[in-house]
């Protein structure tokens, strides 16, 4: 296979993912406010399930229980240090409430950058050693960027920002997930352990990041009855998706 198909792929589900979310999030205009807790939360049980019954069993028959955890716990520690790094930056304009919503944005559009480059390094060894896990992750990218987009958009667009700012963060997330694929498909065929690894790496980042941008937003922004639902919600339809489509 060659390193194009890799790399594009890494590019069009890093980029496609944040873009429809950035739409939704700009498009529902003054009423994205009221349910944008209730999207995210259902996106975010949509994705635990995924991971849950998809790549996480998938990583552990590809290289083992000992590789995929220590993955994991790799990527969960690189997440938390590049959150604490994030949060010590301040943006200041002229209005203290639009700068708490750019800075909300740009941080979450930041860690997301950074960590689309293990997904989209694992998203590339995968495509390379074994289709179909290749094919899933990418599918998993893909329905994991779109509530990032909206978690992205939703503050820049209650800062009063231009939708064309959609774009330029969908590229600026996109490159790096790129630049993964291309980085992992250039190694070939590599251990089971190691790719387990980097699976892990990417199960590890997907699932904090989900768990304190995404859905740490949308316990803020949503009754308790409604959070609720709309996890479990979320979560039936990751299922059955893998359950029926994956």
């Amino acid at each position: 296979m060659s390193q194009l198909f890799p790399t594009l792929i890494g590019l069009a589900v890093g980029g496609l993912g944040i873009a429809l979310g950035g739409i939704v999030a700009f498009g529902l205009g003054r009423y994205f406010e009221r349910i944008s807790g209730m999207i995210l939360a259902c996106a975010a049980g949509m994705i635990f399930a995924l991971l849950l019954f998809e790549l996480l069993p998938e990583s552990i028959n590809a290289g083992g229980l000992i590789a995929t955890g220590i993955g994991i716990i790799v990527g969960t520690f690189l997440i938390v240090r590049l959150e604490q790094f994030f949060h010590k930056v301040v943006i200041i304009t002229d209005n203290p409430r639009k700068s708490m919503f750019i800075r909300s944005g740009v941080l979450l559009a930041l860690g997301v950058a950074i960590h689309n480059l293990p997904v989209g390094f694992a998203l590339g060894t995968g495509l390379i050693n074994n289709d179909k896990i290749g094919l899933d992750l990418a599918t998993t990218m893909l329905l994991h960027n779109f509530p990032e987009g909206f978690a992205i958009a939703l503050p820049l667009a209650l800062s009063g920002l231009s939708p064309i700012s959609i774009p330029i963060i969908a590229g600026i997330v996109a490159l790096p997930a790129g630049f993964g694929a291309l980085l992992g498909s250039s190694l070939g065929i590599i251990n089971s352990v190691l790719l387990a690894i980097f699976f892990g790496i990417a199960i590890g980042t997907i699932f904090l990041v989900t768990w304190h941008e995404i859905l740490g937003h949308a316990i803020k922004n949503t009754r308790r009855v409604h959070l609720v639902t709309s996890i479990f919600t979320g979560f039936i339809l990751g299922a059955l998706f893998v359950q029926f489509v994956l």
